[in-house]
């Protein structure tokens, strides 16, 4: 008995299965090495491959068959909405932030260099940023957030009542995380992005929770984000002078003392 294999390769199978079926060649050409790598068309992106063809002659159909970009797309919605990104800003991108004057440009620089270099900062160097409302700020904070999500790190986005609130609900509950849970879970977190920082009623209790979060982070070396209307020194006064300083630690501060775009009937939405 004959014990050895006889190789069969892609091309003899294609062409025995069209010769059992009385096919001829060019109908079933998706078969042939020869004619791949095979495209589909995205109406949105355009053509993209569906098959690859690696060193040794192989061919693999490339799975999912959906175009990768819409579903690079709806992966990056998902963790958008994971992050707490507001619908209103998960558009915005640092292209598409407008750019009407000189000081703008070097406070999107800033913000590239910072999403750019994040894996590289270790010691948890934050921003600040500072200015009216309408000036952007969401959006630039927003943009950071996809930059990040999409190198795979963790990001949440809150307002600072929502982070009071959410500790202080472990006051009125026997049931559910405790407050140290509530205040590790914003800890944990690799960026933080706190919005509408003075919007607080400034009590004592509200500026123990945020020193709680903040000064967590800041032992962890993980960085922060701030979202204001306030002026520095409101900032200041509004954190508590232990909280401004851990901040202040190698962050940076980001003035945004621009005109409003929504009152000038612009493009970037954002406070």
């Amino acid at each position: 008995m004959n014990t050895q294999t006889k190789h069969i390769s892609v091309r003899d199978l294609a062409e025995d299965i069209r010769r059992r079926h009385g096919l001829p060649q060019s109908s079933n050409v998706a078969l042939l090495p020869d004619r791949h790598p095979q495209y589909r068309l995205c109406e949105r992106h355009g053509r993209y491959p569906a098959s690859r063809i690696y060193a040794d002659g192989t061919v693999r159909y490339i799975m999912p068959a959906d175009c990768p970009r819409c579903r690079h797309e709806r992966h990056l919605a998902t963790l958008l909405d994971r992050a707490a990104i507001p619908l209103r800003y998960q558009h915005c991108d640092l292209d598409n932030y407008q750019i009407l004057y000189p000081a703008q440009q070097a406070v999107v620089d800033v913000c590239q260099r910072f999403a750019t270099e994040f894996t590289k900062n270790q010691d948890g160097r934050g921003l600040i940023l500072l200015g009216p409302p309408g000036t952007g700020k969401n959006h630039l904070a927003a943009a950071i957030a996809q930059k990040l999500l999409a190198q795979g790190q963790t990001v949440l986005q809150t307002t600072v009542w929502e982070l009071i609130d959410r500790i202080r609900e472990t006051w009125r509950r026997e049931e559910g995380p405790s407050e140290r849970a509530v205040i590790e879970a914003f800890a944990a977190v690799d960026l933080l992005i706190l919005d509408e920082i003075g919007k607080q009623y400034g009590s004592d209790g509200e500026r123990v929770s945020l020193f709680a979060v903040l000064d967590s982070r800041y032992r962890d070396c993980r960085p922060t984000i701030l979202l204001s209307n306030e002026t520095l020194a409101g900032l200041e006064s509004t954190l508590g002078a232990a909280t401004f300083d851990r901040l202040c630690h190698h962050g940076t501060l980001l003035q945004c003392p621009w005109p409003s775009y929504r009152r000038q009937g612009g493009q970037n939405h954002g406070a």
